[in-house]
C-alpha cells in the first residue's frame, strides 16, 4: 500500500465552474462583427443609427484635419465598444 501523505500544497486547486460572462459575450460578438462582412443585421442598423444620428461621422471628418486628427480612430473604438455593450445587454 501506499503510505505516502498527500501535501495539500502540490495538489491545484479545483477549477472555478465555467459560467456565462457578459464581458465574454459582449468580446465574441465584437470579434464576430468585425470578422462579418455582413451588413444586413440588427445590429448594424443599431450602429447606423448611433453613429448618423448623433453627427458623428460629421465631427470625426471635422477632427480628421486638427491637432486631434489622430483621436479619431480611438473615438470610433471606444463608440463601437458602447453601442456593442448597450447591444448585447438589451438583448440578453
Amino acid at each position: 500500500m501506499n503510505n505516502i501523505q498527500d501535501n495539500p500544497a502540490r495538489v491545484a486547486p479545483p477549477e472555478p465552474p465555467k459560467g456565462f460572462s457578459i464581458d465574454e459575450a459582449k468580446f465574441d460578438f465584437l470579434e464576430n462583427y468585425l470578422d462579418s462582412d455582413d451588413s444586413n443585421t440588427p445590429f448594424h442598423a443599431v450602429l447606423e443609427d448611433v453613429v448618423f444620428g448623433n453627427d458623428y461621422l460629421h465631427a470625426w471628418f471635422r477632427k480628421l484635419y486638427t491637432a486631434k486628427g489622430d483621436e479619431v480612430e480611438l473615438d470610433m473604438k471606444d463608440l463601437l465598444k458602447d453601442v456593442v455593450s448597450d447591444y448585447v445587454e438589451e438583448n440578453l
